[in-house]
């Protein structure tokens, strides 16, 4: 099961519609782009548990996987990569700051991924999806929003934010970016934000 190339799908194995452990699959052309790979906590008898996204569906498919971004630091989006990465192997994109958390994670945990460092505003090609990073802000540094474009559609994903623009650190909330974007097509929005 996957898409064709006229398709484009938005598949949540962990995240949707609860906070914590976010891992959301973009599907064109029998390819996949992975958004995020986290855990979440939760009480049970004998304390809290760390609970992650189940990955068996992209395992199944890791060989069309073209890669996994990581949209910002915190451990509900990058928290499960370290556990799971060995399943599908992809090539993991972050901007510096995020890098630098989750490698040192990666590391402490004897997990041998690289981490590829991106510009907050980059523009990269991974496979069939068109991938522009826009900077947005949260409560961590250099958080990323994400236009994917394919050939049949867009889909712009939030991840995490709020509007301000005057962060403790990190750059602004980038108005004119996001007046740009008004001018594109966008077909689906993917909006993740808490509270």
């Amino acid at each position: 099961m996957t898409p064709d190339h006229t398709e484009l799908w938005f598949l949540p194995l962990g995240g949707c519609g609860e906070i914590g452990m976010n891992l959301n699959l973009f599907g064109h052309d029998g390819r996949w782009l992975m958004v995020d790979c986290g855990v979440t906590f939760e009480a049970g008898a004998h304390g809290n548990r760390v609970q992650m996204p189940d990955p068996d569906f992209i395992a199944k498919h890791a060989n069309n996987l073209v890669g996994l971004i990581a949209t910002h630091a915190h451990q509900d989006h990058i928290g499960a990569i370290h556990l799971l990465w060995q399943r599908f192997r992809c090539p993991i994109y972050a901007t510096r700051f995020t890098a630098h958390v989750l490698a040192a994670k990666l590391r402490r945990e004897g997990c041998d991924a690289t981490v590829n460092v991106v510009a907050q505003d980059a523009r990269m090609q991974l496979g069939p999806f068109a991938v522009q990073w826009m900077p947005i802000t949260h409560s961590t540094a250099e958080t990323s929003a994400l236009m994917i474009e394919t050939s049949v559609g867009s889909v712009l994903h939030t991840a995490d934010w709020k509007i301000d623009h005057q962060p403790v650190v990190g750059r602004a909330f980038a108005d004119l970016c996001w007046r740009e974007l008004g001018a594109k097509t966008v077909d689906a929005v993917v909006c993740d934000s808490t509270n």
